[in-house]
């Protein structure tokens, strides 16, 4: 996206176009990127019998694991947006930390979930696809839905900060918290781990 962009500014086709796709890109890509990653950290896991017999509980493991993703996902979208500040161009309020944090943690919170649950890349990723690609095609239904708008993940590259911008990363903040702690809760039963391969 950061390409994309200097490609637009380069150009000369616009340099308000060229701030909408680096916003696209902390707003739309990070998330969709991060939960890819994490739905394949949850299902993905070598020696599931192993993690049975040691101390260590899996869901510790799987938090280490998440935690890393986490402060990867942190320092990338800080270079880029202070990069993208310096450069001249606004990534949103706040410099643009809550552009990418709120989506990103509801989104991948909504992939570990369906992958604790399903055990499966396949159904996992499809369903974050499907999310994804849904807000994406169906965004002005969640924005002129008072009750879907704290869900809609692309808030800020399609209104900006306009009113309703705190209460929909408020929601979509929340959200994640939510399904990290239901995706905890699968993840504490042991028995979760185990497939019928591995029975």
């Amino acid at each position: 996206m950061a390409i994309v962009a200097i490609a637009i500014q380069v150009t000369g086709a616009g340099h308000r176009r060229a701030e909408l796709i680096l916003v696209a890109g902390l707003e739309g890509v990070v998330p969709l990127a991060v939960a890819m990653a994490a739905l394949t950290i949850v299902v993905r896991e070598n020696c599931r019998e192993l993690h049975l017999s040691l101390p260590t509980p899996h869901l510790v493991t799987i938090g280490r694991r998440l935690g890393v993703l986490g402060a990867i996902t942190v320092a990338a979208c800080v270079v880029y947006a202070a990069v993208a500040v310096v450069a001249g161009f606004r990534v949103g309020p706040g410099g643009g930390v809550l552009v990418w944090i709120a989506p990103t943690l509801w989104l991948a919170g909504f992939a570990a979930l369906v992958a604790a649950i399903s055990r499966s890349t396949v159904l996992a990723s499809s369903a974050v696809a499907l999310v994804w690609l849904g807000e994406l095609f169906w965004a002005q239904t969640f924005v002129d839905n008072a009750g879907l708008r704290p869900l809609f993940l692309f808030f800020t590259t399609r209104l900006g900060d306009s009113p309703g911008w705190a209460g929909n990363r408020v929601g979509l903040l929340a959200g994640g918290l939510v399904f990290l702690v239901a995706t905890a809760a699968v993840l504490l039963r042991p028995e979760r781990l185990l497939t019928e391969e591995d029975a």
